[in-house]
């Protein structure tokens, strides 16, 4: 039998409202066939969703031990969201996945090795990549002219900073044409904490958490805009109730660029000059699309551009699949994140798109990585990417 300490894989905070949560499943097996981690389990029912709920109510129950095998399981989630999203019982899932990694941390039994070299690096330089800090504005444009004050904070975030800046790039362009000045912090921004929160590690989460809420407080902004997904979702969904238990103020609006695009174009002040003859297919990135609820601003972009044809993938919108990079899966289990990525690009391939599109950093990293390996014959870019071409 495990030791009193160890049955706490949900936190005394939490235990009414997620055990109540946890009691509340039907073992219908919907999250099974949704779940891009579970095909990875050998075809153990072991590997499901339904099954690590199981677990985690045995185990609060002293009925079960934690064993590596079901640390290594609790792990294998890309917090996608897709078991939420088709749970009968309205359990929500990630929030207890992500509750027992950081019990399981506290505990000593987590994360994974990648994790932890994640912590270390965000420890020394403020970023997960362990890029230097004084470099975090380098994706930043010579025609790109932030203002000392303004309403408008740019949050440029990890992955844009430093892999893939082609997005916050071309959002800067735009807030520049069309007028609206910004406030950008350069190397004091830090790492929004995403990948911290969804692998359980809170201690490292708070910290950066703090600083980004003092930074905000500090410059006296009203709003966020991002073009990372992973961004948007923490700022918009973790930083408000960090923020209220610690009775600091978080008052602003997080704006993503594609929600920001679509007003822009609904507005008639983005107008197009150019056609573009593109047949592309949208991959809705999990916490853009299931998380935020964002699936018909990219959808309204795209139809707005001149010479565009969507064709949609079999998932799509709310069935949407994964492209393997969320929830610390790229890092620990990279193998497994490049064959989610590539089952994705096959789908998007089926289509007979010329153009894979998405509006996530992090999922054109993951991208851009399985159409190189797999030297398939379609082409990735970003929304805005389009915009920009047909807008001149």
């Amino acid at each position: 039998m495990p030791s009193d300490e160890t049955r706490a894989l949900i936190s005394a905070e939490r235990a009414e409202e997620l055990s109540e949560a946890i009691d509340a499943c039907a073992r219908c097996g919907y999250c099974k066939t949704g779940c891009p981690t579970h095909p990875f389990g050998g075809g153990f029912e072991a590997a499901s969703p339904r099954a690590k709920v199981h677990f985690l109510k045995e185990q609060r129950e002293g009925a079960a031990e934690i064993t590596p095998e079901w640390v290594d399981r609790i792990f294998q989630c890309s917090s996608c969201e897709r078991c939420v999203e088709v749970c009968q019982t309205d359990i929500p899932l990630v929030e207890v996945w992500e509750e027992a990694r950081a019990a399981l941390v506290r505990l000593g039994l987590g994360p994974m090795p990648a994790h932890k070299k994640m912590r270390e690096f965000v420890e020394a330089r403020n970023n997960p990549y362990n890029e230097p800090t004084e470099q975090r504005a380098r994706w930043m444009q010579p025609h790109h002219q932030p203002t000392p004050r303004a309403e408008v904070l740019v949050f440029a975030g990890c992955t844009a900073s430093y892999r893939m800046p082609a997005m916050i790039q071309t959002g800067v362009t735009i807030l520049q044409r069309q007028g609206i000045p910004f406030v950008y912090a350069g190397a004091e921004e830090v790492c929004c904490a995403s990948p911290f929160l969804r692998t359980g590690q809170t201690a490292v989460a708070d910290r950066l958490m703090g600083s980004n809420v003092d930074l905000v407080e500090r410059l006296g902004v009203k709003r966020i805009v991002t073009a990372c997904a992973g961004c948007s979702k923490t700022l918009k969904k973790d930083y408000p109730g960090w923020a209220r238990a610690r009775g600091r103020p978080w008052g602003v609006e997080v704006v993503h660029f594609a929600e920001l695009y679509a007003r822009l174009i609904q507005e008639g002040r983005i107008g197009f000059t150019r056609s573009v003859q593109k047949k592309v297919t949208y991959h809705d990135p999990c916490h853009l699309g299931r998380s935020q609820r964002i699936f018909d601003e990219p959808r309204a972009i795209l139809r707005a551009i001149p010479g565009i044809e969507l064709v949609e993938m079999e998932n799509h919108r709310e069935e949407s699949r994964c492209c393997g990079a969320g929830g610390g899966v790229k890092a620990g289990y990279p193998a497994m994140a490049a064959q989610i990525a590539r089952d994705r690009v096959r789908e998007a391939i089926d289509t007979g798109a010329e153009v894979l599109v998405t509006m996530c950093p992090f999922c054109q990293t993951s991208f851009g990585q399985a159409i190189q390996d797999m030297g398939a014959p379609i082409r990735l870019a970003g929304v805005d990417e389009l915009l920009l071409e047909a807008a001149g």
